[in-house]
């Protein structure tokens, strides 16, 4: 059974790769995570199973996704010719399980590179093992994710930047650590989280050793490549000698890149085995939600933390090539009228594009929920120059965060005041999460909601 269900995850991870190309590592992060979870012990794979598949997929990536251009048009590089990022940055919470959010400046940001490696690895195991025995296994293994990214960088030379960016290998299915038995690194939290800097610190000293015969006369040696690169992010003259490496010793570097990555991935499955020795066995299930009271986040969309778009929601959009559609957090006011149903704010979708446009719950604030639990929605809805359909629904996902079901109040087509609507749903077998979406499209028009009501049936 556990060989069944890690072939279900690698097949996930495998999928996802297709269409969310990664950073830094490129998908080695994916891999690697993957193969450091295989080794783990069948309990600590156990534990960790209803978030193993997101945690080799996406967490580990989020050093790498901590970017302000995600959600904006063009990219990342600002070219007016390339489609829209999604925004996966607020979608995930990723500046919070980072610590460090680049819009508001605020938090603190750590190089992906030794000797920043060093304190930012043992950081956030902590932070991993403090949720984990809070019974948060979700927020443990995101804040695990972006330990292992830390891990995973020390491991793919940071020290010499041309390096580390084109540090890919040609065959995945060679990152393995087949027949590893994990080390548990201290008996405490903050012995094991010293013991981890020095296991990073070694990882670094070992990836030196493996790469220094390439690096030589006449070429570079490698402590000039790293003199160099400590003076500029990609000197041209370490980028040429890697490519000419590459080029003339390809066997040799594709060798160096495996031993590499396989080294990190025993160090990643000895920060991860350790991490799971501090958690509850087992880990509690979670309370189901109250009954009768409002589960929604920020149900009237009044909070802020200051960037711009209210707390708990992002913006998903469907076109990333759409020019014209636009969500807004629309502030009463800022017309004569005022579409707002109570307080000051509304959330707005206006030209939305044929395959739509929606503004929908962050992960962060989505609701763990249980098969057979019965959810009732409501939402107010107002529409101007309407020429198309909006609805508001509720939408359940499994443990890899796939969506399973979509119930969907009926479409308002139709102009008018506030009207409104709601939807009923019992929770699927294999559903495990729950969001709120709000959706318009192949409208001219603009489309409000507010007071959102989200509660569970009692039993």
């Amino acid at each position: 059974m556990r060989a069944a269900c890690l072939h279900v995850m690698l097949a996930i991870v495998c999928l996802w790769l297709e269409t969310h190309p990664a950073c830094g590592w490129g998908s080695e992060h994916n891999r690697i995570t993957a193969a450091a979870l295989d080794v783990l012990p069948p309990e600590s794979r156990d534990l960790l199973a209803p978030e193993a598949a997101a945690l080799a997929a996406i967490y580990c990536t989020f050093p790498d996704l901590n970017w302000a251009c995600f959600g904006e048009w063009g990219g990342g590089d600002a070219d007016p010719q390339l489609p829209r990022f999604p925004d996966t940055r607020r979608e995930w919470g990723v500046s919070f399980y980072c610590g460090w959010d680049p819009v508001l400046q605020k938090g603190k940001s750590y190089p992906h590179r030794p000797p920043e490696s060093f304190e930012a690895a043992p950081l956030y195991f902590r932070k991993a093992v403090d949720a984990l025995q809070a019974g948060r296994l979700a927020d443990g293994a995101r804040f695990a994710g972006v330990m292992l990214h830390y891990i995973q960088d020390s491991g793919a030379f940071p020290h010499v930047q041309p390096l580390h960016r084109v540090f890919h290998t040609q065959n995945l299915a060679a990152i393995a650590a087949s027949g590893y038995t994990p080390h548990r690194l201290g008996q405490t939290p903050s012995e094991a989280a010293a013991a981890l800097a020095l296991r990073v610190k070694r990882l670094v000293e070992w990836t030196e050793k493996r790469l220094t015969p390439l690096f030589a006369p006449p070429a570079i040696t490698l402590d000039e490549a790293k003199r160099l690169c400590a003076k500029e992010l990609v000197p041209a003259t370490v980028t040429s000698a890697v490519a000419k490496l590459r080029t003339d010793k390809p066997s040799d570097y594709e060798a160096a890149i495996c031993d590499c990555a396989n080294e990190c991935v025993r160090a990643c499955a000895d920060a991860l085995f350790t991490m799971l020795a501090f958690a509850p066995h087992p880990m509690p299930a979670p309370a189901p939600n109250a009954a009768g009271a409002n589960l929604a986040f920020n149900p009237s969309f009044e909070a802020d933390v200051g960037d711009g778009v209210p707390d708990g929601w992002y913006v998903g959009w469907l076109d990333l090539n759409d020019r014209v559609g636009r969500a807004v957090w629309y502030s009463a006011g800022t017309h004569w009228s005022k579409p707002v149903k109570s307080g000051r704010r509304s959330m707005l979708l206006l030209w939305a594009p044929a395959k739509g446009l929606e503004w929908r719950q962050t992960w962060r604030r989505a609701l763990r929920v249980n098969s057979g639990e019965v959810y009732r929605g409501t939402a107010w809805i107002k529409t101007r120059a309407a020429k198309g359909a909006a609805w508001f629904a509720l939408q359940f996902y499994d443990t890899a965060y796939e969506a399973v079901a979509t119930a969907k109040s009926e479409p308002l087509k139709s102009d008018g005041e506030w009207q409104k609507v709601s939807v009923e749903a019992r929770v699927p077998t294999a559903a495990r999460w729950l969001r709120i979406v709000l959706h318009s499209e192949a409208r001219d028009g603009a489309v409000w909601f507010d007071d959102i009501e989200l509660a569970r049936a009692a039993d």
